[in-house]
């Protein structure tokens, strides 16, 4: 995996314009169909500032998706270190996934254009950010998983649930509704919109998740 190295404050910016601006591009173009030089005249920076901080466009590429993973990861553990710090029970195991839903849900409005790169990738499965993946996200999943698992022990969860099932199927139900949202169906008419209904989608995707369906 690719070191994220420490930069000065002077060289903070240029690298993050030109970050911002690939995120566009592939996101909108795709890997191939983005050049380095699209990328200088985007960010407005010296087409060899890309080699300097990133070496090349696939290099860049997997910063991209490194730095968002990154980003994901302190705030998953920021969920699960709340939880290990009260006491197990029904209260603090739906405080927990709220936040987590609350988390999904912020980080999917705040970078629509990463989201469509992570999604393009996880559809090709994983060509340039498998290593990631194998590690950061699957740690994190594994974090999330302890939430369940106390959950179970403490006999406030079913056992009959699989707690990496249930947590998929969480997180991919809240990408899965954007990427509807994204395709501009006639059938999305009286969905949620983003951001106006924010806290609608919210409060229905944690009564389906935490409550169930049936009365």
């Amino acid at each position: 995996m690719n070191q994220i190295t420490e930069l000065s404050p002077e060289e903070l910016g240029p690298r993050q314009k030109i970050i911002e601006a690939a995120t566009v591009l592939f996101a909108n173009e795709g890997l191939h169909g983005t050049s380095t030089r699209d990328i200088a005249k985007e960010s407005g920076m010296n087409l060899s500032l890309i080699s300097y901080y990133f070496g090349g466009k696939e290099s860049l590429y997997r910063t991209v998706i490194q730095e968002f993973v990154l980003h994901v990861f302190s705030k998953i553990e920021t969920v699960v270190n709340e939880f290990e710090q009260t006491e197990v029970c029904a209260e603090s195991i739906h405080r927990a996934l709220d936040s987590l839903i609350e988390t999904l849900i912020d980080m999917r409005v705040a970078n629509p254009h990463i989201a469509k790169i992570m999604t393009r990738e996880k559809l090709s499965g994983l060509p340039f950010s498998r290593e990631i993946h194998e590690t950061m996200m699957t740690t994190a999943g594994e974090k999330l998983e302890t939430i369940i698992a106390r959950g179970q022990q403490a006999g406030v969860v079913k056992e009959k649930i699989n707690p990496r099932f249930f947590l998929i199927c969480l997180v991919e139900s809240v990408m899965g509704y954007f990427n509807m949202l994204d395709c501009n169906c006639s059938w999305n008419k009286g969905l949620y919109a983003m951001p106006e209904h924010r806290q609608e989608f919210k409060n229905q995707i944690s009564m389906l998740y935490l409550e169930g369906i049936l009365k």
